[in-house]
């Protein structure tokens, strides 16, 4: 705090009455500087320099997830992927038959069970309480499954039998275009080979470690190359 060394009274601050007077009259009293008083502003050459780069207060360090935590996050992402996939669902010419959407369903299924090799949970849908009538795109409980068995199909076998069998989704626009994607269900739960290629766990082959010969005996290559050099 700047004071006058004869009186020692405290001298005025930057924006106080009389501070331009007191300045010019005690230079080295203000060139001492000192804190500023509350509220106020630093005297001359007294200012606080700005924190370093990286030093400002990081928040505070949330706790670690639990396992609840994780698996509700797993909940919510798997719904909005469902979401977005049932989003793009093309919207039908007219209106579709609730029973060729639940027959298309009970045909996958069908099929589900015949990849699994036992009874898979069904998946289902209830159209509008008594409406025989859909008039909006495919529900994401059905497209959605429609979505992911054509992933499915391009991870196996290099994609050969999405090339055979692969839904074309955009075209999932008349109760027509439904009965021949059930067609197409069918013949899927009765290929051996897709069935065999979709229990198959994906991924590449771990290569067979070579056994080396025992002490003493020689490989066919080294055995020609001996009988040459004799």
């Amino acid at each position: 705090m700047p004071v006058d060394p004869v009186t020692g009274q405290r001298l005025p601050y930057p924006g106080e009455p009389g501070y331009e007077e007191a300045m010019a009259a005690n230079p080295e009293a203000y060139a001492a500087g000192g804190p500023p008083p509350p509220g106020g502003e630093p005297p001359p050459g007294g200012e606080m320099a700005p924190p370093p780069p990286g030093a400002e207060m990081a928040p505070p360090e949330a706790g670690a997830p639990t396992p609840d935590d994780i698996a509700r996050l797993e909940q919510e992402e798997a719904a909005l992927e469902q979401g977005i996939m049932a989003e793009t669902a093309p919207a039908p010419e007219k209106p579709f038959s609730v029973q060729a959407i639940q027959t298309l369903l009970k045909e996958f299924n069908n099929t589900l069970d015949s990849f699994a090799g036992e009874d898979a949970p069904d998946l289902e849908w209830v159209g509008a309480e008594g409406g025989n009538k859909w008039d909006a795109p495919l529900p994401q409980e059905v497209f959605a499954p429609l979505v992911a068995l054509n992933e499915s199909l391009k991870l196996v076998e290099d994609g050969a039998f999405f090339d055979k069998y692969g839904l074309e989704l955009e075209a999932l626009t008349t109760d027509a275009e439904l009965r021949k994607a059930t067609a197409g269900l069918k013949k899927m739960g009765k290929d051996k080979k897709l069935i065999e290629a979709m229990r198959a766990p994906i991924g590449p082959e771990e290569p067979e470690m070579e056994m080396p010969s025992a002490p003493g005996t020689f490989t066919e290559e080294e055995q020609v190359l001996a009988s040459n050099m004799a």
